[in-house]
C-alpha cells in the first residue's frame, strides 16, 4: 500500500524518519465480539476505524491498549464512559469471553451474556516496522478455564518477535491444553514473559520508548477528548517523577542506621542512667555495711566493756569501803567502852534495889505479864466460840457444864456431817439427771420444730436430714424423693381413727418413695456410706392397677392420697397391703380377717395380733401422716414451752441444793471450832480476877518500901542510857559487819568476774565509742545501774543495726531492682548476669566500660552518621528540590520549542509558562531541612540531639503510611506540585492572545483542540526526547477524539500531530471522515450484527485525492450505510 500522497512525496525526507516504527497490522482472535481471526492492515500514514456506536471500534483500540499499557493503568472503553460516573464496564474477562449483553437471570439479578462461556482463549497481535526493514511484533495470549468470570483466573503470556508473524501460528496452544512450555519450543525465536514488566522493558527498548510514563501518556491520549486541568495533565503525563522521592526513600532507608546509632547512644545513656544510681547506692550500701560491721564489733565487745567497767567500779567501791571500815571500827571501839561504863552504873543501881527487897516485886511483875498474855489468848478463843455459836444459832454458855454439853453436841454434828453430805449429793445428782433428760428432750423438740418450720412435713427431722444429704449428694431435688407419710392424710371426719391408722401405716409413712429413674443413684449412695439411721425406700415400679373392692370401713377409705406422680402407686399400695377393717366393736374385730380398733389393737391375720402401748395411741407427737404439720407444730411448741418451765424449776431446785450444801459446810466448820475448845480456853473471868489480885499485891509491896520508888526511877533512867549505849555500839558493830559483808560481797563479785572478759583488751576507738554512747544515755553509771545502762546502749546498738539492716535491705532491693530493670530492658547486654548483688561488680564493670568506651564510641559514630546524612542526603534532597524546579523549566522550554512549530489558530501558537505556588507545607519542609542542616559541624551533644530530633521527625513523617502524611510527602517532595502551569496563546510577535488554565469554559471543540495540542507536544517530548528529530515510536491512537470538534479544529489538531511526526490511528464517527481523510492512508468500517457479531470491511484509499474511495454522495452527505 502507498502510504504517502503527493504532498508527502518530497525529495528530502525528514531526519530520522527511517528509524520510525509505525503500526502496519493488527490481528485478533476471539477478542470481544470479534469471534475468530481478524486481520486489520494499517497504513503507515494513518488509519481510520469508522462505524456506528457500539459496533466494536473501541474493542479494536482496546486490544492496542492491552498490548502497550501496564495492567495497573489500563482502562478499557474510556472514551465512551468519559461523562459517566459509574465504574468500569469492560475488562480483560469481558473481552476474553465476548460479553455482549446483560439480562435478568433466574434469581432476578443482572447477568452478563457471553459468546464464549466455557474454557476459551484469545490472542491479540500488533506488527510494527520501520523503513530500515526492522520488524517488532507484540503479542498477548489470554486464556481462562471453566466458567469463571474472575479476572484473577485469567492467565496471560506476552510475546515479542522481530519478524513478521501470523496469528495462526498460535493454533497449537489450545491443543496443548495451554501448556506454556510448548510456546518456547513452538516459537523458539519469541521473547516470552508471563509478567508485563519484563515484556515492556524489552519492547520499549526495541521501539525506542525511553520511559514507562510515555506508555501512560499514550494510553491517556487514546481516550482524551479534553485536557481537564492543565496542571494535572502536565504533572502526570509530561513531567517525570522527581528524584526527590528516591533521595527521600534513601534518607528513610539510611536513617535506620543513624537511628540505630542514636538508639545505641540513647541506650548507652539510659544504661548509664540506670546503673549510676545503683553504683551510688552500692557505695552507700558498702558504707552502711561497714557501719553494721562496726556496730557488730561494738555489740560483741560491749560485754567485755561492761565487765571491765564493772571491775573498775568494784575496785573503786572496795577502796571506798576499806577507808570507811577503818573509821567505823574505831567508832565501834569507842562505843563499846561507853557501853561497859553505863552497864556498871546500871548494875550498881540494881544491886542496891535488890538489897532493899526489890526482888519479890520483880517476881510479881513477871507473873502479871504472863497473865496479861493469857488474857489475850482467852479473849481471842472466846470470840471464835461466840462466832461459831451464832453460826449455829446457839447461845454461848456461861459455865463449864453447859459448855461441855455444847461441845459434845458439836462433835456429834461433825460425826454426822458425812452422812448429810452424801444425802445432799444424791439429791443433787438426781436433779442433774432430770435436768439432762429434760434438756435432751427440749433439744429434740426444738430440732423437730425447726424442721417443721422449714417444711410442711410431719416426718421426724432425723429422717429429713437423711433425705437432705442423699439429695445433695445425688443432685436429685428433695421433692422428687418424698416420704410416703407426706403424701397420706387421714380424712378430717375420721379423726377418731388417726392414732390406730398411724400405728398401722407408721412403717409405710417413713418409707422413701424412689422413682425408677432415680433408683440407681439412690441405691449406690446408700450402699457406699453409713447413714446412721434405718431407712426403708420403695422402688415405685409400674404395676397393673389393683381392682379390689373395699368395705366401707376399710382403712384405705379413711386416708387421702396427695395428687401427683405417686398417687396411683400409693393408692394401689394401700389397697394391696393395708386393707384393714376399722372395727367399731371387739366383736367386729374378732370376725374380720384383718382389723384395727380405736384403742390401737391390730389384727394382722387369723393368728397374729398386736397391741403396742409403749406410747399412747393418741400421742400426736408420734404421728407422721399429713399434708401439712400445723397441728403437730403447735403440739411441739406447747411441749417446748412446758419443757422450758420444767427446766427452770429444776434449775431453782439445784440452786437451793447448792445453797444447802454451802450452809452444811459452814456449820461443819463452826462445830469443828467448838469441838476443839474447852471451858478453860474461853474462861476470861478467872484470868481477870488473877490479874486484879497481882496488881493489888504489887501495890501493897511497893507502898511498904517507899525508897524503892526512887531507886526504881534511877534504874529506869540508867536503863534508858544503857540501852542507848548498847544501841549505838550495836549500830556501829552492825555497820562494821555490813561494811565487812559489802567488802566480802564486792570482793567475791570482783573475783567472780570472767578472766576472759577482763583480759580481752578493747582498742581506744571501741572504748571511746562505748564511752560516748554510755554518756548519751544520760544516766549515772553505778554498780547498781551498770547493767541497765549498758543494756540501753546494747538496745541502741541493736536499734541502729535494725535501721541499717532495713536501709541496706532497701538499698539492696533498689540496686537489684535497677539490675533487673537493666536486664529486662537490655536482655542482650544483661545476658548471663543475675539481678543480684553478687553480680554488682560485673554490672559496674559494664558501667565503667560504658562511661569510658561505649558511650563515647556510640556518640562518635552517631555524630559521624548524623554529619554524613546531613551533608549527603539532606543536602542532596535540598539541592534536588532546586534542581528539579530548574528541570521543569528546562523541559517546558523543549516543549515550548515544539509548540512554536505547531500552529494553534491562524497565526498563533501555544506556550506553557510556570509560576511558583505559595505552599505553607513546602515552606515549613524546607525550613526543617535548613534546621536539620544547621550546625552540621558542631560537636555539641545538645545541638546534635536537636538536629537528630528534627531529622527524625522529618523521616518519620516521610516514612509514615498514614493518609495525611502520605499526602504531605507527595506535596513536599513532588516539585511538579510546587509550580502552577498555564497555557498562553501567542501571536507571531509573541503577544498574548488568550490564556488556558484548563478546558473549563471552552466549547467542546476548543477543549478537544487544546487537548490534542498539549497531548501532541507532551508525546513529542516523551517519545522524541532531546536528541531525536522525530519520535522513534510514532503510533498514536485516538478514540473518538474529534466527535465534538468542527472540521477546522480537527484539521488543525491533526496537522499538529503530523507536524510532530506521528502516525495517527483514529476511531471516529462518519461525520468526521472528510476532515480526517487527508491525514490517513486507509480505513476500515466496523459493523455489528445482532449486537454480538462484529465484522470489518476495509475501505480503499485514493492517495492522489487523499480521500477514501466512497460513493460521491457519501462525501456530500457524510452519511453512509455499508453491508
Amino acid at each position: 500500500m502507498n502510504e504517502a500522497n503527493a504532498n508527502q512525496e518530497i525529495s528530502t525526507e525528514p531526519e530520522g524518519i527511517l528509524d520510525q516504527f509505525r503500526l502496519i497490522r493488527i490481528q485478533t482472535f476471539n477478542w470481544g465480539t470479534f469471534s475468530g481471526v481478524f486481520n486489520f492492515p494499517v497504513s503507515e500514514v494513518g488509519f481510520l476505524f469508522v462505524g456506528p456506536s457500539g459496533s466494536g471500534k473501541s474493542t479494536v483500540l482496546d486490544a492496542h491498549a492491552a498490548l502497550l499499557t501496564p495492567p495497573r493503568w489500563v482502562d478499557f472503553n474510556v472514551a465512551a464512559r468519559e461523562a459517566e460516573r459509574h465504574g468500569k464496564d469492560r475488562s480483560v474477562v469481558t473481552y476474553l469471553r465476548g460479553a455482549w449483553a446483560q439480562q435478568t437471570g433466574d434469581d432476578g439479578e443482572y447477568a452478563s451474556q457471553y459468546l464464549r462461556p466455557d474454557t476459551t482463549w484469545s490472542a491479540i497481535v500488533e506488527t510494527y516496522h520501520n523503513r530500515n526493514r526492522k520488524y517488532v511484533v507484540l503479542a498477548q495470549l489470554l486464556w481462562i478455564r471453566g466458567k469463571s468470570t474472575a479476572t484473577s483466573d485469567v492467565k496471560r503470556l506476552y510475546l515479542i518477535l522481530e519478524r513478521e508473524f501470523e496469528i495462526r501460528e498460535l493454533d497449537f496452544f489450545p491443543k496443548s491444553e495451554f501448556e506454556v512450555r510448548k510456546i518456547r519450543s513452538a516459537l523458539p525465536d519469541a521473547f516470552v514473559k508471563d509478567e508485563f514488566s519484563g515484556y515492556q522493558e524489552r519492547f520499549r527498548r526495541l521501539l525506542g520508548i525511553d520511559n514507562e510514563l510515555a506508555l501512560r501518556l499514550l494510553h491517556k491520549t487514546q481516550s482524551a477528548k479534553n485536557l481537564g486541568d492543565l496542571n494535572i495533565f502536565l504533572r502526570d503525563f509530561m513531567l517525570d517523577t522527581p528524584q526527590t522521592f528516591e533521595i527521600a526513600d534513601r534518607l528513610v532507608l539510611e536513617f535506620g542506621e543513624l537511628n540505630a546509632a542514636h538508639q545505641a547512644v540513647v541506650a548507652a545513656r539510659q544504661q548509664i542512667e540506670t546503673l549510676l544510681p545503683a553504683r551510688s547506692e552500692f557505695e552507700i550500701l558498702v558504707q552502711k555495711r561497714q557501719a553494721m560491721s562496726a556496730l557488730d564489733d561494738l555489740r560483741q565487745c560491749s560485754e567485755f566493756y561492761r565487765e571491765q567497767y564493772r571491775r573498775d567500779l568494784l575496785q573503786a567501791r572496795l577502796n571506798e569501803l576499806h577507808v570507811e571500815i577503818d573509821g567505823t571500827r574505831q567508832e565501834e571501839k569507842r562505843l563499846t567502852e561507853i557501853e561497859a561504863q553505863e552497864f556498871l552504873k546500871l548494875r550498881e543501881l540494881q544491886d542496891r534495889r535488890y538489897g532493899m527487897g526489890g526482888g519479890f516485886i520483880e517476881q510479881l511483875q513477871k507473873q502479871l505479864e504472863e497473865c496479861e498474855r493469857d488474857k489475850s489468848d482467852r479473849l481471842h478463843k472466846r470470840d471464835k466460840a461466840a462466832v461459831a455459836c451464832r453460826g449455829m444459832s446457839w447461845s454461848l454458855p456461861n459455865g463449864p457444864t453447859t459448855f461441855a454439853h455444847l461441845t459434845e453436841t458439836a462433835r456429834q454434828r461433825v460425826l454426822k456431817a458425812a452422812d448429810l453430805s452424801e444425802n445432799l449429793e444424791g439429791r443433787k445428782d438426781d436433779l442433774k439427771n432430770q435436768q439432762r433428760e429434760k434438756e435432751d428432750e427440749f433439744r429434740q423438740v426444738r430440732r423437730e420444730i425447726e424442721a417443721m418450720e422449714r417444711q410442711r412435713s410431719n416426718i421426724p427431722s432425723r429422717m429429713l436430714d437423711v433425705r437432705h444429704a442423699l439429695a445433695a449428694a445425688t443432685g436429685i431435688a428433695e421433692e422428687k424423693l418424698p416420704f410416703a407419710g407426706e403424701l397420706l392424710e387421714v380424712h378430717q371426719n375420721e379423726g377418731q381413727w388417726q392414732g390406730s391408722i398411724e400405728r398401722v401405716l407408721h412403717g409405710l409413712a417413713l418409707s422413701l418413695l424412689v422413682d425408677e429413674k432415680y433408683y440407681a443413684a439412690v441405691s449406690s449412695y446408700l450402699n457406699d456410706r453409713n447413714i446412721g439411721e434405718r431407712l426403708v425406700y420403695l422402688r415405685t415400679l409400674p404395676r397393673p392397677a389393683i381392682q379390689k373392692s373395699l368395705s366401707s370401713n376399710s382403712l384405705p377409705r379413711k386416708v387421702n392420697v396427695a395428687p401427683g406422680s405417686y398417687h396411683e402407686w400409693l393408692r394401689d399400695e394401700l389397697r394391696a397391703r393395708f386393707d384393714y377393717e376399722c372395727a367399731e366393736t371387739i366383736h367386729a374385730f374378732r370376725n374380720a380377717s384383718r382389723a384395727i380398733t380405736q384403742q390401737g389393737q391390730v389384727k394382722h391375720g387369723p393368728s397374729q395380733h398386736e397391741k403396742d402401748d409403749r406410747f399412747r395411741v393418741d400421742d400426736r407427737s408420734r404421728w407422721v401422716l399429713g399434708f401439712d404439720n400445723r397441728s403437730k407444730l403447735d403440739l411441739y411448741k406447747t411441749r417446748a414451752f412446758d419443757l422450758a418451765g420444767s427446766l427452770e424449776a429444776l434449775r431453782k431446785k439445784l440452786e437451793d441444793a447448792k445453797a444447802e450444801e454451802a450452809g452444811q459446810r459452814e456449820q461443819l466448820l463452826h462445830c469443828q471450832t467448838l469441838a476443839n475448845l474447852t471451858w478453860a480456853d474461853i474462861d476470861v473471868a478467872a484470868i481477870l480476877k488473877k490479874i486484879a489480885d497481882l496488881h493489888e499485891r504489887i501495890a501493897t509491896e511497893t507502898s511498904a518500901r517507899p525508897d524503892l520508888a526512887k531507886v526504881g526511877q534511877e534504874i529506869e533512867s540508867q536503863t534508858t542510857v544503857y540501852n542507848n549505849a548498847v544501841a549505838a555500839k550495836n549500830s556501829a558493830a552492825g555497820a562494821v559487819r555490813s561494811i565487812t559483808d559489802d567488802i566480802e560481797r564486792y570482793s567475791k563479785r570482783l573475783e567472780s568476774l570472767s578472766e576472759q572478759h577482763l583480759s580481752t583488751s578493747l582498742n581506744s576507738t571501741q572504748r571511746e565509742c562505748l564511752d560516748e554512747r554510755l554518756q548519751r544515755i544520760g544516766k549515772a553509771v553505778t554498780l547498781e545501774s551498770l547493767d541497765l545502762v549498758v543494756s540501753y546502749v546494747e538496745k541502741a546498738l541493736a536499734s541502729e543495726k535494725e535501721t541499717l539492716i532495713r536501709e541496706t535491705g532497701n538499698l539492696r532491693h533498689s540496686i537489684e531492682g535497677q539490675f533487673a530493670e537493666f536486664i529486662r530492658t537490655w536482655p542482650t547486654e544483661g545476658g548471663g548476669l543475675d539481678a543480684t548483688l553478687e553480680s554488682a561488680n560485673d554490672f559496674f564493670a559494664k558501667l565503667r566500660r560504658l562511661e569510658t568506651d561505649g558511650l563515647p564510641r556510640f556518640e562518635e559514630r552517631f555524630l559521624t552518621l548524623l554529619r554524613e546524612q546531613s551533608d549527603q542526603n539532606l543536602t542532596l534532597l535540598s539541592a534536588r528540590l532546586d534542581h528539579e524546579r530548574k528541570g521543569i523549566l528546562d523541559r517546558l522550554e523543549l516543549v515550548n520549542d515544539s509548540l512554536k512549530t505547531a500552529e494553534f489558530n491562524n497565526g498563533t501558537h501555544l506556550v506553557i509558562e510556570t509560576s511558583d505556588r505559595s505552599l505553607e507545607e513546602v515552606k515549613l519542609f524546607k525550613a526543617s531541612l535548613k534546621e536539620a542542616l544547621s550546625h552540621s559541624f558542631s560537636e555539641e551533644p545538645a545541638m546534635a540531639e536537636g538536629r537528630f530530633v528534627v531529622l527524625s521527625t522529618l523521616v518519620k513523617k516521610i516514612a509514615s503510611q498514614e493518609t495525611i502524611d502520605k499526602n504531605w510527602r507527595s506535596l513536599v517532595l513532588d516539585v511538579r506540585q510546587h509550580v502552577e502551569f498555564v497555557a498562553k496563546e501567542l501571536d507571531s510577535d509573541d503577544r498574548e492572545v488568550e490564556i488556558y488554565r484548563s478546558g473549563a469554559g471552552k466549547s467542546g471543540g476548543q477543549r478537544q483542540k487544546l487537548a490534542a495540542t498539549c497531548l501532541a507536544a507532551a508525546l513529542r517530548y516523551q517519545l522524541g526526547g532531546q536528541d531525536r528529530a522525530l519520535p522513534s515510536f510514532s503510533t498514536v491512537v485516538l478514540d473518538e477524539a474529534f466527535d465534538k470538534a468542527d472540521a477546522e479544529f480537527t484539521a488543525t489538531a491533526m496537522n499538529i500531530f503530523k507536524t510532530f511526526g506521528f502516525q495517527m490511528i483514529v476511531a471516529t464517527p462518519l461525520k468526521s471522515v472528510m476532515t480526517l481523510e487527508p491525514f490517513i492512508g486507509g480505513a476500515c468500517f466496523i459493523h455489528i450484527r445482532d449486537r454480538k457479531d462484529s465484522s470489518a470491511l476495509m475501505i480503499e484509499y485514493d492517495t492522489e485525492k487523499q480521500r477514501l474511495k466512497l460513493p460521491a454522495h457519501v462525501h456530500d452527505s457524510q452519511q453512509v450505510t455499508l453491508p
